[in-house]
């Protein structure tokens, strides 16, 4: 009937999360004519919403470059799963062909960005759909994460390239065999919205629902992040970047071996409705501490807030006692700062539990150094859950 209709908008007030887990990066390569004219100069902007975003010229609209349009997906896609993210955006130049081809980006924009956000971002995307997937790209932005950790400005790189050289789905390299715990490969898109027509990834949904997660969280958690609860029901059929295929087009196997080579993407369940991620894997062996990225991301926090609480420590007197070992008092001062951010991890359900371990008979006078062991138990992921059921004839 005739009315008027009032449709409320929602993120437009950008209200803070607490603490730093949701700061993310996004880092994107743009030719020169494609690029809004608000990135001529400033490179990288810090924005709270997505009409903040739309307001220095990235739109969906059709006017707009398709590198543009497909840049905006990703970052509504960020917003939509986390509407109290607060992205660092960052535009470069891409490469121009020459005579030997298009060479890669410049990774080390990585640096760039983490380095003006003063080491805040956790996590960062890297869009670049035109460069074709190499193992040595993972390899090459695992490297720039390494230079951050150095620096202790830690975080999680997650990755989408172009696929479509891999449409035969065996021919994806495994990325389990290589020694990068920082960085994740998404292969997933959308199969039948606006991801769909563009050949676009999830990776701006990967982004934005870690940044909801907390750092012990799995991105698949059924009964937490379920990706298709939109208006737009995007993400509600699962498909590969490799080519468009749909995800319930192939087996089981396949499926399991694309999981178990390392990559992330979208699927279905049986028995329930909605979308999930199928884990949150990264390009290391699945052996090693930080095979998932909620293993990185724990860690990298326990590192921030041990080192937030024992730095203004730092050249401060360590008395010992007549025999060379270090006075209690020495020793309950650096273990109750180790303390302060483990216990408040523990209290948020982020790490089980921990110890810090401090030898009292270190020569701390001839090192000028104190060591201290801390040893965190993490929070388990149920990534399978095993019942044993079967008929019989009495209970007890």
């Amino acid at each position: 009937m005739n009315d008027v209709i009032f449709n409320r908008g929602e993120g437009g007030l950008g209200r803070a999360l607490a603490g730093e887990d949701h700061f993310s990066g996004l880092l994107s390569y743009l030719l020169t004519a494609d690029k809004p004219t608000a990135f001529g100069t400033d490179k990288i902007k810090i924005v709270y919403s997505i009409e903040e975003v739309e307001a220095l010229g990235i739109s969906g609209l059709a006017t707009k470059p398709e590198a543009v349009k497909s840049l905006h997906y990703q970052i509504k896609s960020i917003f939509e799963a986390n509407k109290q993210a607060v992205l660092y955006l960052g535009i470069f130049d891409r490469p121009t062909a020459g005579a030997t081809g298009t060479p890669a980006p410049d990774y080390s924009k990585i640096l760039d960005m983490q380095r003006f956000a003063e080491g805040k971002i956790r996590q960062i995307g890297v869009l670049d759909q035109e460069t074709t997937f190499a193992t040595s790209v993972v390899t090459a932005l695992q490297t720039q994460a390494d230079i951050l950790e150095a620096e202790h400005k830690p975080l999680s790189v997650v990755y989408a390239g172009k696929m479509s050289t891999f449409a035969v789905l065996s021919t994806l390299p495994d990325l389990r065999t290589l020694g990068s715990k920082n960085v994740s490969v998404v292969i997933g898109q959308d199969g039948a919205g606006k991801g769909s027509q563009t050949n676009a990834s999830i990776l701006g949904l990967t982004l934005g629902t870690l940044s909801l997660a907390k750092v012990n969280e799995n991105i698949g958690w059924v009964a937490r992040f379920n990706v298709a609860k939109n208006s737009t029901n995007e993400f509600d059929v699962p498909a590969l970047t490799t080519d468009g295929i749909l995800l319930k087009m192939l087996s089981a196997g396949v499926v399991q071996s694309l999981s178990d080579k390392g990559y992330i993407f979208i699927k279905k369940h049986v028995g329930t409705g909605g979308t999930y991620f199928n884990d949150a894997p990264t390009a290391t062996l699945v052996t090693s501490d930080y095979a998932f990225i909620e293993n990185s991301r724990t860690i990298d926090k326990a590192v921030r807030v041990c080192r937030k609480f024992l730095l203004p420590s730092l050249n401060a007197p360590l008395y010992v006692f007549d025999n060379g070992r270090l006075a209690e008092d020495t020793i309950a001062s650096f273990r109750n700062d180790a303390r302060r951010g483990l216990e408040g991890m523990q209290k948020d359900g982020e790490i089980s539990t921990f110890e810090v371990i401090i030898d009292p008979s270190q020569n701390v006078l001839g090192s000028s150094k104190i060591v201290l062991t801390l040893k965190i138990v993490p929070v388990g992921v149920a990534r399978k859950i095993v019942v044993n059921i079967g008929f019989a004839v009495k209970i007890s």
